[in-house]
């Protein structure tokens, strides 16, 4: 549209010379025919030109034009040839009547010709809105509002400069300052709240359509700041909601699941100090691994609560690198040969498993999460399978349980926080391993293994070209 506007004004002082010459040429094409066509011939001719600059050239063009060919028709066709001067008074009603015509039909021409080109212009401001309108809908801050206005606007409108001020200052107004024609302040508000100053400065005045273009840019700008002011307030709404929840929840724990293990390390401590010179060194010895085993126990689970928290706040950063599950799921298998002091996993991969680009502690951590979970219901006569598959999307690990089968209804819900299992635990570390998952845009789900069990499988994005096998991968 700026092109458009910089192509027409360019073209203006040439257009009243095109106009003559059209007329010029048709005048030289009747000169050598005057003898032979009659003035009612002549007229209708020269009525069709100025009806085809009007349409062509405008308004003042096309008035121009019909005074023009007035003159040529008198002073070139028109007896007594090259003067202004009449014989018959007739032939003088003859040529105010074309005159009058010629006006007439020129000002309908150039009338029907703006009346076209408002059409097409609003049309293209209607393009153009919606285009920003479209571009708006994808921002999430104030800043890219900003960036966007200040790469569009130049498109679209003879700007040279576009600045969004953060705030509305006292002297900032809508219009154009008298002291300085180019440069105009709209402020971005939607009802009662103020977004802000824009300030636009035209390379020359701007003309009332484009400072109607201007306005409706900047309604629809305030309306995305708008959109975006509403979005981070429900945003935070749904935070405070959730914080409250999770509140709630660690109040529900804290009451129940951590004073368990306090209760009975305070029983067992108590009972070692008063009856430690009357107990057997062997009951002894077992009060003490029960105050270890209940301290794990409460440290894991104070350490499940305070990731959690960190996952609900969005605290939780990842640090990104190539990885492979291979070796996560070897270290996972180391832990639990150290724990249990027995082989209970079965790991199964192929040459070639791929790398992913993960966090390794954290998604470490999601493993073994899942897989203590599949080791406490696997029946002791069998060992818990973690199997690798992968495909040209997706990184998968695959721990395969044989213990009972999870119902449909609730392999969601054992992903869900605090969810209480059969046996009264509450459920953190399947939760946290999902938000894990999560974090690193992946999928996380349960699957029915057959002849009984659940199988979880854990995916995770192959992004970008994955790098070769470092050594003593395989």
């Amino acid at each position: 549209m700026k092109k458009q506007i910089q192509g027409r004004w360019a073209l203006r002082p040439f257009s009243f010379l095109l106009a003559f010459l059209v007329v010029s040429v048709i005048t030289a094409g009747f000169w050598w025919l005057r003898e032979d066509l009659t003035l009612a011939n002549i007229s209708l001719i020269y009525i069709i030109g100025t009806f085809v600059v009007a349409v062509w050239l405008g308004t003042g063009p096309s008035l121009a034009a019909a005074f023009y060919t007035f003159f040529c028709f008198n002073f070139f066709l028109i007896k007594p040839y090259y003067t202004l001067k009449v014989e018959d008074p007739r032939e003088l009603i003859d040529l105010l009547v074309y005159l009058l015509v010629a006006v007439i039909a020129s000002q309908l021409a150039a009338y029907a010709r703006e009346q076209a080109e408002a059409a097409r212009r609003h049309a293209a401001e209607q393009n153009i809105l919606y285009s920003l309108s479209s571009a708006f809908n994808q921002l999430t801050d104030q800043a890219s509002i900003s960036q966007t206005l200040e790469q569009q606007l130049p498109v679209y409108l003879p700007v040279s400069q576009v600045e969004m001020l953060p705030e509305a200052e006292k002297n900032a107004y809508t219009g154009r300052p008298d002291d300085e024609p180019t440069t105009s302040y709209l402020i971005l508000q939607t009802g009662d709240t103020i977004y802000g100053t824009l300030r636009v400065v035209f390379t020359a005045v701007p003309t009332d359509s484009q400072m109607r273009l201007l306005m409706a840019c900047t309604v629809q700008a305030a309306m995305a700041l708008q959109r975006i002011q509403l979005t981070e307030s429900a945003q935070r709404s749904h935070t405070l909601e959730e914080a409250d929840r999770l509140k709630t929840a660690l109040l529900r724990a804290v009451s129940h699941d951590l004073r368990t293990p306090l209760t009975i390390i305070k029983t067992s401590a108590d009972n070692l100090i008063d009856l430690h010179t009357r107990l057997p060194e062997a009951e002894q010895l077992e009060m003490i691994q029960t105050i270890s085993s209940e301290a794990d126990h409460l440290n894991l689970l104070v350490g499940n609560l305070l990731d959690m928290s960190r996952l609900q706040a969005g605290a939780m950063t990842i640090n990104r690198h190539w990885n492979t599950l291979e070796e996560v799921a070897g270290d996972v298998a180391a832990r639990v040969w150290q724990r249990h002091q027995a082989e209970r996993l079965w790991l199964n991969f192929p040459d070639d498993y791929p790398l992913a680009q993960f966090d390794y502690g954290l998604v470490l951590q999601a493993v073994s999460n899942v897989v203590e979970n599949a080791l406490r219901y696997e029946p002791p006569t069998s060992l818990v399978e973690i199997r690798g598959e992968s495909d040209a999307a997706e990184v998968r690990l695959l721990m395969i349980n044989h213990g009972p089968t999870i119902p449909d209804e609730l392999k969601e819900q054992v992903m869900a926080p605090f969810f209480h299992g059969k046996d009264g635990r509450i459920g953190l570390g399947l939760a946290i391993s999902k938000g894990i998952v999560d974090l690193h845009h992946g999928r996380m789900w349960v699957e029915d293994t057959p002849n009984g069990g659940a199988t979880f499988v854990l995916a995770l994005p192959r992004e970008g070209s994955t790098p070769p096998l470092r050594e003593g991968v395989s």
